[in-house]
């Protein structure tokens, strides 16, 4: 993978930087598992893999930041926030999502529905 954007944590997290692709990027973003494990971040230099953590937390006392999700939540509240959504599968079908995913001819958002 290119990208993981992992929000769980712990052997999650370990198992996202493993199916990193080489100069993949890992961006933690929550630790929603609670389930802490050492992480030796030393593998990450052989695959020229980085790994960034964001903490919502921190941004929020940034206007910026304030401005974008209070504009967000307004669209959403109006109907009127539009994402461009490509495909839908059910998630029964995860897998052929991905695929269709990697084959990088998706023009927006692949959409798992349960």
């Amino acid at each position: 993978m290119n990208l993981v954007v992992d929000s769980v944590g712990g052997r999650v997290l370990v198992g996202s930087l493993q199916c990193l692709a080489y100069r993949g990027r890992c961006i933690t973003v929550g630790q929603a598992g609670r389930d802490p494990q050492p992480l030796d971040v030393s593998v990450l230099a052989m695959g020229n893999q980085s790994l960034t953590g964001v903490f919502l937390g921190a941004e929020i006392v940034n206007e910026r930041t304030r401005t974008m999700i209070g504009g967000l939540v307004d669209e959403v509240a109006a109907g009127s926030l539009q994402v461009l959504v490509d495909r839908t599968y059910p998630l029964a079908d995860a897998a052929a999502a991905h695929a269709y995913i990697e084959s990088r001819k998706a023009v927006g958002r692949v959409v798992l529905i349960p």
